[in-house]
């Protein structure tokens, strides 16, 4: 799936909708159709309680794990982590992106 980034402030706010919202393993996943040419993702991790190096690696887990994603359609993604989910592999972010209805 290429992938560009959703970097507005609106754009966060628009999917952070409950309608939109899957919760599990300490990740929340925002998915949203949207009308243009490529997939948009947004990947949220507080540093309150992770430091530097484990906020990149949760972050290149996730894209990585986005990539697999099948693309026939395009979609506005945000992850949302927090200090539990930073240590998830690459499957099983897979995983709890799967299971949004969406997909």
């Amino acid at each position: 799936m290429k992938l560009s980034s959703l970097n507005k402030k609106n754009h966060f706010d628009n999917l952070r909708n409950e309608e939109f919202c899957i919760t599990a393993d300490g990740l929340k996943v925002f998915i949203k159709e949207n009308n243009t040419f490529s997939s948009r993702l947004g990947i949220s991790i507080s540093s309150k309680h992770v430091n530097a190096v484990n906020r990149n690696k949760f972050k290149r887990r996730t894209r990585e794990a986005v990539r697999s994603l099948p693309d026939n359609k395009h979609f506005d993604i945000l992850v949302v982590g927090n200090k539990d989910s930073s240590n998830l592999k690459p499957a099983e972010i897979l995983k709890v992106l799967k299971s949004h209805p969406l997909l």
